[in-house]
């Protein structure tokens, strides 16, 4: 009975358990968003495509690329994350610069024009020489990359500065000599040839010129190492910045053994600087689209243009991530430089650095730390590069810095002038009236003593001289003299401290109503005052019989009036 019941519960028991698991199976359990997504852009079978690890500069052997490649996808190859893509083998295409067949024909017709141009010069025929000088001219700079010589374009352009001038068209021959002191700013004419007039133009010329402000000229070559040859005169090595630069039509030849030479016209402009790009002929390049990939890898850029054509290239093959990188040399040992580039967004994803000696040491243990990184790096990249150009090798030996030369003369100095110097005359004191008339034109070089005027300067202060003041006639017919504004520009009179005026006495005759002493004051006033009141009282003393006359008059009798 009890077993009975005990077995009934177990069968019980494992029923419900095996419906459960039927039901479970049955049902999709939901999965968290984040991670299906993962596993549908980057799961484990993610696949990565390997470009073969290219030389940053000069220096590194094939062999070193070409191991640390085969490493990183040994690695790749056995690993249980991700997958190795396999791709085309990359086999660098080369293209060669256009070869352009050069011929010295052209060189051989100029020189023949410029032969008949001095016979016409000898005949006096100026325009005829003319026209063969100019042919000549332009027969030269159709031929400049076979012209390792400036001499005879030099020669003809001024022979042909010459007959413009012997033809008075002296603008045309002016720029005539511009153009041969732009290409040989140091010449000098030889005097028993030419006139003293004919080269004290050009040297006027000259000056004017050269105190133009400069250019400059940056010469890349597409060969590094070439010779830059600027109007016929060595200067460097490319690339080269040529500074100091006369504005103006300058010509540039660059060739290097092997190659075709390259030649052209640069026109320089003040204050800017042109960047002259030299194809010289046959010279190989990597072509196509992983070629343009290598090619900028060896540079040792990554930019934008880099990427696109990286994703592009990974879409072809099918693969969900691209390994780029470099090895560069530094010092004895060799730097590894490496970035993971997701195809679906182009985004750069920088790989730890690797650096081992030229034997390869430990290099596997190197190899196989990146590639862990790089494992980790697929589900996700922490710091993504965001810099528009990055270096491939951070640490590789750097490129050396574009070398800068003063091709252009020097600016000639300044020319001196002579101080003007004023002529003085030592002051004269004089304690008595001027002599003689002024000389006109000249401030008299008197100092008087006596006591201050209102409007005139302080005694013993001498006026510095600001000019002459002699008369002169204006349009409308008016004489004047000094500053005025009918006599032409103001003349900033001197600074005058004021100086308090002292008062002075002036003779009687010569003091005004209200001035000086008073009319009532006057001794002739009171003069006339007593001889009235004298005679007032005269008058009235004999009115009252105080006089007494005889008959004879000569006796006065003086009675005085009774109390």
């Amino acid at each position: 009975m009890i077993r009975t019941k005990f077995t009934r519960s177990w069968m019980r028991i494992t029923v419900a358990v095996l419906a459960g698991l039927l039901v479970g199976t049955a049902v999709p359990q939901p999965v968290p968003s984040f991670i299906g997504s993962a596993q549908a852009a980057v799961g484990p079978g993610s696949k990565i495509y390997v470009f073969p690890f290219q030389p940053v500069f000069k220096g590194v052997p094939k062999e070193i690329t070409s191991q640390t490649t085969d490493l990183l996808k040994n690695e790749i190859k056995h690993s249980d994350e991700v997958q190795l893509q396999k791709g085309p083998i990359f086999i660098p295409e080369s293209a060669a610069t256009e070869v352009k067949p050069l011929s010295d024909k052209e060189i051989k017709r100029a020189a023949r024009l410029k032969s008949e141009g001095a016979k016409y010069y000898q005949k006096f025929n100026f325009e005829k020489a003319i026209k063969s000088f100019q042919g000549a001219i332009n027969k030269y700079e159709k031929s400049l990359a076979l012209l390792n010589d400036f001499t005879p374009v030099l020669d003809t352009l001024l022979m042909l500065s010459v007959c413009y001038y012997r033809t008075d068209r002296e603008k045309d021959g002016a720029k005539m000599l511009v153009k041969v002191i732009r290409l040989k700013p140091d010449l000098r004419l030889d005097p028993e040839k030419y006139p003293p007039m004919f080269r004290n133009v050009a040297q006027a010329i000259r000056k004017k010129l050269l105190l133009k402000r400069r250019g400059e000229v940056e010469v890349v070559s597409n060969e590094e190492g070439a010779t830059v040859f600027f109007d016929g005169r060595k200067v460097g090595i490319s690339p080269i910045v040529l500074k100091e630069l006369v504005p103006g039509d300058h010509f540039v030849r660059v060739e290097k053994e092997g190659l075709q030479p390259w030649a052209g016209k640069v026109t320089v402009v003040s204050t800017q600087r042109k960047r002259l790009l030299a194809a010289m002929g046959g010279v190989k390049k990597l072509s196509g689209p992983m070629g343009a990939i290598a090619g900028s890898l060896r540079k040792n850029r990554i930019t934008p243009d880099l990427l696109k054509k990286v994703q592009q290239q990974g879409k072809k093959i099918g693969a969900d991530f691209v390994v780029i990188g470099g090895v560069g040399k530094v010092g004895e040992n060799y730097q590894v430089g490496s970035f993971l580039v997701r195809v679906a967004n182009k985004q750069l994803c920088p790989l730890p650095a690797v650096q081992f000696d030229p034997d390869l040491l430990g290099a596997s243990v190197e190899i196989y730390n990146m590639a862990a990184s790089l494992y980790k790096r697929v589900e996700g990249c922490p710091d993504p590069v965001k810099a528009k150009v990055v270096a491939v090798v951070q640490t590789a030996k750097k490129k050396t810095s574009i070398k800068s030369v003063a091709v252009g003369p020097s600016v000639p100095p300044p020319e001196t002038r002579k101080p003007t110097v004023v002529k003085t005359e030592p002051a004269v004191v004089s304690t008595g009236p001027s002599t003689g008339p002024a000389v006109p034109g000249r401030i008299p070089a008197t100092i008087k003593k006596g006591p201050a005027v209102p409007g005139r300067q302080p005694a013993g202060v001498r006026t510095p001289a600001v000019g002459p003041t002699s008369p002169r006639i204006t349009k409308e017919g008016l004489a004047t003299t000094g500053t005025s504004a009918l006599s032409g520009p103001a003349v900033v009179a001197p600074i005058v401290t004021p100086v308090p005026i002292a008062t002075s006495v002036k003779p009687i005759d010569e003091q005004k109503n209200g001035e000086g002493s008073g009319w009532y004051k006057s001794w002739w006033f009171w003069t006339l005052v007593s001889a009235a009141v004298v005679g007032g009282a005269a008058g009235g003393m004999y009115a009252a019989g105080v006089f007494d006359g005889g008959a004879s008059g000569a006796s006065v009798t003086v009675r005085w009036p009774a109390p």
